[in-house]
Order: structure tokens, then sequence, then C-alpha cells
């Protein structure tokens, strides 16, 4: 039987059943009912209301005016879509960082990317670093609604990433190089050069997700 923290109980039903979904375990037009998942995962209907509430802002089910929720067909156009959506944010976020909001954040970009190279070293794949990295470019904008859109994508990033089998060691070092990458012309203030770096990082990553679901 699944057990989960009692802390982080919504969190972590809401990353099964995202899970579930990404890798297929439940298919398009299954019907996701709130007794029988309180049951099988042995928490309450809450947690699996707000998780199921949360899976239809991301478009993976749908609840009808029945009640009944189904989940909706995720393939590899909706991984291009998302992921084309996430490359047009970022390169925005570019274009609306100042000096000033880069020489306060530097140091916090840094220590991601020095993060992501001693994780990488214990052979961990540090993927809220990684994300994070790209959340702290889109927040310097300070673009509330920019930030907003970036971060209602979050979920669905990290779980397509973190259900990927293994990032193997080259690409994960082609990863951390391409983050320095991105930082050194965001330093220069090389908006274009930038705006390249970050799509061919994400077109890579893109890449291997779907060469996997």
């Amino acid at each position: 039987m699944l057990r989960f923290e009692k802390k982080y109980v919504g969190e972590q039903v809401l990353m099964f059943l995202r899970k579930q979904i990404l890798l297929g375990e439940l298919k398009e037009g299954d019907h996701l009912k709130e007794l029988e998942l309180s049951k099988s995962l042995n928490v309450s209907r809450g947690p699996i209301r707000e998780a199921i509430s949360q899976l239809e802002k991301e478009g993976l089910v749908t609840t009808r005016s029945n009640g009944r929720t189904l989940v909706n067909k995720f393939d590899k156009k909706d991984i291009e879509n998302l992921y084309d959506t996430r490359i047009l944010l970022e390169k925005h976020a570019v274009t609306q960082i100042t000096p000033e909001k880069l020489a306060k954040n530097l140091p916090k970009l840094n220590a991601l990317v020095e993060q992501l190279e001693s994780e990488h070293k214990k052979g961990v794949k540090d993927v809220e670093s990684d994300l994070e990295f790209h959340a702290t470019i889109v927040k310097m904008t300070e673009n509330k609604t920019l930030i907003q859109l970036w971060l209602s994508l979050y979920g669905l990033i990290q779980t397509l990433i973190e259900v990927t089998s293994s990032f193997e060691k080259l690409r994960q070092e082609k990863i951390i190089s391409e983050h320095k990458s991105i930082l050194d012309s965001l330093v220069e203030g090389d908006v274009e050069r930038t705006q390249q770096f970050i799509e061919q990082h994400i077109r890579g990553v893109q890449l291997m997700v779907s060469k996997e679901l």
C-alpha cells in the first residue's frame, strides 16, 4: 500500500496521479473515482479532490456535467505544445531583465549551477535546481502575468522530467554546460544569444522526454 507523508499528502497525490496519466497507467477515457482513489491510496477524499482540480487546470482530466472525471489524451503533440509555450515565455522573460535585477540574482543563479554540478557528481538528477534556475530567470522580470503563466506549467514539466528514466551522463553534462552558457550570455547582456541558448536547451530536453513517452 502506498504511504504519503501527512504534511505533503495533497502534493504527493497530485504527483502520483499526474505520473500515472503521463506514463499511460491511467488511459484516455478512464474514470477517476474519488472514493476508489481514496481507498486505494489510503487518504481522505479532500486531497483527491484537490489533485483532480489541479489536473483539470493542467488539461489532463475533464470533469463533465454529470460529475464524472475522465482522463484526457496526452501525447507527443501535447509535449511539443508544452515546450513551445515554455520557450516563448522564457525567451520573452530575457527581454525584461534589467542589469540591476540580474546583479541581485546572480549569486543565486551561480549557486544553482554549482548545485547541479555537485549533485551530478553524486549521480543525482537534480530536477528542482534545474527548474529553479529557469524560474529565477522568469521571476527576475517581476512580470506577474508572465510568472503565473510559467508556474502553471511547472508541475507538468517537473513530472515529465522525473518520469524520464534517466538523463544519460553525457546529456546531463551537456545540460549543465547549457545552463552555464545561458548565464554567461545573460551577464554579457546579449539578449538574442541568451534566447538562442534557452531554445536549444529546452528543445534538447523536449526531445529526450518525447523519446521515452
